[in-house]
């Protein structure tokens, strides 16, 4: 075991020769892991010291990196390390034909969400000519369409300007695209202490080095931040100032306006994601308000709607207007009309917020239900779609994981 941070020191004994070699490196360590020769909560190698080791580049060893934690038999925790996780007994469960309980993925309860799609796309195919839908649209999406959706995303402390708004196939591309417009390969890009895995897995595929910022009960720390820029020459801040995932908290507006005026003082460039600002009946000011000229504004359909609704939507400072309609066509050419035809349709005939509505009354229904059988949990200030809990300090994060896995239940640690 390695729970005290130190690295196992842990080599492949054998990399296949044919095929690529990241799935090579993560075969051999999903192997070693079934043999023994990793435990639970073993910390493996840095990236770069096993690229070196092996002969590897280090984009090599981050994909497998990747691929292991997507196969659910490693954790990877910013500033800490890569961890191992077994999966023998979620396996056994599969096999013997029960499902594992999955409370790590965070998703929306389903509600009516579904008759409410079902009769929206009956209207769309009944009530006019699906021709124009199916067609090559522009590659930031139809304009009508971006001109209602930033109508809705506007209120009296933020103006979204359709020009600037970009319709892209959920969050995680809009912050994909946003990534690549502002860093590249190598660089060092500032994140909350505990951050969004989907970031982390972006990160890992475009071999971006994640710094992380301290956190408070407000989230991100300036002084910290203030002095973690200072000390890596990080121009690129990735935030969640409202319902940080995983932590749950929320900015404040002081602390809003104070990483904004650090935004400026020290030039970075800001990518907001704000996907659960909906839980709000009144948005909290987005920083994007407070930094147009250097913030990418990141929301989402996808967490309030349902999660096969694929539609997001990114905002960006007017100089990079013309780069982000050529990294959209790059990348997926443009959004599926007909997705976006009904995000408008929900919209315009009050049934977003209904849904939204729905949202938030699940979310206080589940909290309050999470206290109950937990009473001893931490307490959240708004209710959201997660929670913490407090563990002994005989047990760490993934061996807990480790354990609810053998009996059926999928969390996620920090």
């Amino acid at each position: 075991m390695s729970l005290d941070g130190t690295s196992s020191g842990w080599r492949p004994r054998q990399l296949a020769v044919e095929g690529p070699r990241y799935l090579a490196l993560v075969n051999a360590l999903e192997q070693d892991i079934a043999d023994g020769r990793l435990s639970d909560g073993d910390r493996l190698p840095p990236h770069r010291d096993l690229a070196r080791e092996l002969s590897l580049s280090v984009g090599t060893v981050s994909k497998a990196y990747q691929a292991a934690e997507q196969r659910g038999i490693v954790s990877g925790h910013v500033g800490q390390g890569t961890f191992v996780r077994r999966r023998s007994a979620a396996r056994a469960e599969a096999a013997a034909g029960h499902e594992p309980v999955n409370l790590a993925l965070n998703v929306p309860a389903e509600g009516n969400e579904t008759q409410i799609l079902s009769a929206l796309f009956g209207e769309v195919v009944r009530e006019r000519d699906l021709a124009p839908l199916l067609r090559y649209q522009p590659h930031g999406g139809i304009w009508k369409h971006r001109e209602v959706i930033a109508a809705s995303l506007s209120d009296k402390s933020f103006a979204v300007e359709p020009a600037r708004l970009f319709l892209c196939n959920g969050a995680q591309h809009a912050i994909d695209i946003a990534l690549r417009l502002v860093a590249k390969p190598g660089d060092s890009i500032l994140v909350d202490a505990f951050t969004y895995s989907g970031f982390k897995a972006i990160a890992a595929a475009s071999h971006f080095d994640l710094v992380p910022v301290e956190m408070d009960e407000e989230g991100m720390e300036p002084k910290a931040l203030k002095q973690v820029c200072r000390a890596s020459g990080a121009r690129v801040l990735y935030c969640m100032p409202t319902l940080q995932s995983p932590t749950a908290r929320t900015m404040s507006l002081a602390r809003r306006r104070r990483i904004a005026e650090l935004a400026e003082e020290l030039d970075l460039t800001v990518i907001e994601d704000d996907v659960y600002s909906f839980f709000f009946t009144e948005r909290p000011m987005p920083i994007a308000s407070l930094a147009p000229g250097r913030t990418f504004y990141v929301t989402s359909y996808s967490k309030c709607v349902a999660p096969g609704f694929r539609l997001g939507t990114l905002t960006v400072p007017v100089a990079y207007i013309g780069q982000t309609e050529l990294l959209l066509h790059a990348s997926a050419w443009f959004v599926a009309p007909v997705l976006s035809e009904a995000a408008v349709r929900l919209i315009e005939n009050g049934k977003l917020e209904e849904l939204l509505r729905e949202r938030r009354r699940q979310a206080l229904e589940r909290y309050r239900l999470f206290l109950e059988v937990f009473p001893n949990a931490a307490k959240l200030q708004f209710p959201a779609f997660y929670g913490w809990l407090p563990l002994p300090q005989e047990w760490s994060a993934d061996q807990f994981a480790a354990a609810a896995r053998g009996r059926g239940i999928l969390v996620t640690p920090p």
